[in-house]
């Protein structure tokens, strides 16, 4: 299987929207960011919805990456 690693907001964008997937914190803790509709998430997590602009301040501040499946 092949996976890639990126930082890149456009693409992280395109790939999250195309699969259904929307930027996400967990409920009252705009630090603890993560991905909605994902099936495999956590189902004790409580999740609010928040802009891409505020997902990608975190995802940058934490210098993390996305690694995916094309």
């Amino acid at each position: 299987m092949t996976v890639y690693e990126t930082t890149n907001h456009h693409t992280i964008y395109h790939w999250c929207t195309c699969r259904g997937l929307w930027p996400a914190c967990l409920a009252g803790q705009p630090d603890r960011i993560r991905l909605g509709g994902d099936e495999f998430a956590a189902e004790e997590e409580q999740l609010e919805p928040i802009e891409w602009w505020r997902w990608f301040q975190e995802f940058d501040r934490r210098n993390l990456q996305l690694v995916y499946d094309p």
